[in-house]
């Protein structure tokens, strides 16, 4: 069940405490550092083959979850802290990037879909001062972020903008993130970000980036102040995705039956009202929606599905709130008229949208639900619960739906 979620919450696990490293930091060893290549959509072979020089620092668990018919392969890399990598990430026509001071590597390769490769792989490094230091001051992460961000830019990465995301200028999105009121906690990469606004970061901040709709990026900086060393340790996770690890992200896996574009059309009709909160939220605090701002079209739905993404069917926030919708909705009344670029058929949004309940608000009715923000998350909750609420969850907002009085 939730087969997607469930990898990425085993990949996205950080073995390496920012402590650990503040303390062994100075027994850096002279030696060459190690160098790997990985990538999205090669296959294990092909990963061992690149990486047949450091044989010694990976490893590779096949099935260890026994998930699905044919299951996984994980791999790892995990270097000393005497002596960290340095690692390329390659991918057809995007120019490669090379990372320092890389103390692990992982990723997955699904069975089920054995053409496409590894889905996802991570490269986790440490930020260092001109001396080599693993204790930077802010400053001293400040300047690698930018250029590592120029970098990325130069590279021709793009900010990414899910279609549940609030449409808003790049000047917007730091006061959006920013902003009590908001759930969202993707930062606008290309925002200029000063210094002083990078120092109220919150000591884990991500960015989401995507090149054209081949791979896809999640840049995560973590940091602790270590008063061993009076000085702050950074560690930075890139999580490169394939296109289909990235619609995965979309959905979740009930049973060995689920197909991606069966999930997929059973969820596109309520993507709307996900963007329909987040612009919602993003007028009450004073910011204007940027309703010409494009959409883009994932080639893998549009094949499987019919459904192009890059035409996708919204709300206007200006005509009508996320509250006010579902309100209306709830009472039975038609709110098609309110779908900007409307279909020519109806969006099926009745049976997914009846028995929903938001996060941290009352249950509406006593049974088992369940939200696809979360794995195995099906439970029973009594008439005025509250209904709880999962934080920086990779699915956005966290929706309850209701499945049955019978457990």
């Amino acid at each position: 069940m939730f087969k997607r979620q469930l990898i990425k919450t085993v990949l996205l696990a950080i073995s390496l405490s920012l402590s650990t490293l503040a303390c062994s930091e100075n027994n850096k060893g002279d030696t060459m550092p190690p160098h790997a290549t990985v990538s999205v959509e090669e296959s294990p072979e092909v990963f061992k083959k690149n990486n047949k020089d450091i044989k010694q620092y990976w490893s590779f668990d096949d099935n260890p979850l026994n998930i699905g018919s044919l299951g996984v392969t994980f791999y790892k890399l995990r270097f000393p802290s005497k002596n960290y990598a340095n690692v390329t990430f390659t991918y057809p026509n995007i120019p490669p990037l090379t990372v320092d001071n890389v103390s692990s590597t992982s990723g997955y390769f699904d069975h089920d879909k054995p053409k496409r490769g590894i889905q996802s792989t991570a490269i986790r490094f440490f930020i260092e001062n001109a001396q080599g230091s693993y204790g930077v001051t802010q400053k001293d992460a400040y300047a690698a972020v930018q250029k590592l961000f120029k970098q990325l830019e130069e590279q021709g990465w793009q900010n990414d903008r899910r279609v549940t995301n609030a449409r808003i200028s790049v000047e917007d999105s730091y006061d959006y993130v920013t902003n009590e009121n908001v759930l969202s906690s993707f930062l606008n990469y290309q925002y200029p970000l000063t210094f002083d606004q990078f120092k109220k970061l919150p000591s884990l901040q991500t960015w989401k980036l995507r090149h054209g709709t081949d791979v896809f990026l999640t840049v995560d900086i973590q940091y602790n102040f270590e008063e061993e060393i009076n000085n702050y340790v950074y560690m930075v996770s890139l999580d490169f995705r394939s296109e289909q690890s990235y619609i995965n992200s979309y959905i979740s896996y009930d049973n060995p039956n689920d197909t991606m574009e069966s999930l997929f059309t059973e969820i596109y009709p309520d993507l709307p009202l996900g963007r329909l909160q987040s612009e919602t939220e993003a007028i009450e605090i004073g910011l204007d929606i940027q309703q010409d701002q494009p959409d883009y079209t994932l080639p893998l739905v549009l094949e499987k599905t019919g459904i192009d993404t890059g035409k996708f069917v919204s709300i206007d926030p200006y005509k009508i709130t996320y509250d006010e919708f579902m309100k209306r909705f709830d009472a039975g009344e038609d709110m098609t008229p309110y779908y900007e670029n409307q279909p020519t058929t109806r969006p099926e949004i009745t049976s997914q949208a009846r028995g929903r309940c938001l996060a941290n608000q009352p249950c509406p009715k006593s049974g088992y639900w369940f939200t696809p923000a979360k794995k195995d998350s099906r439970a029973y909750f009594k008439q005025g619960d509250i209904m709880p609420d999962y934080p920086n969850n990779d699915w956005g907002q966290v929706i309850w739906q209701f499945d049955g009085e019978i457990g």
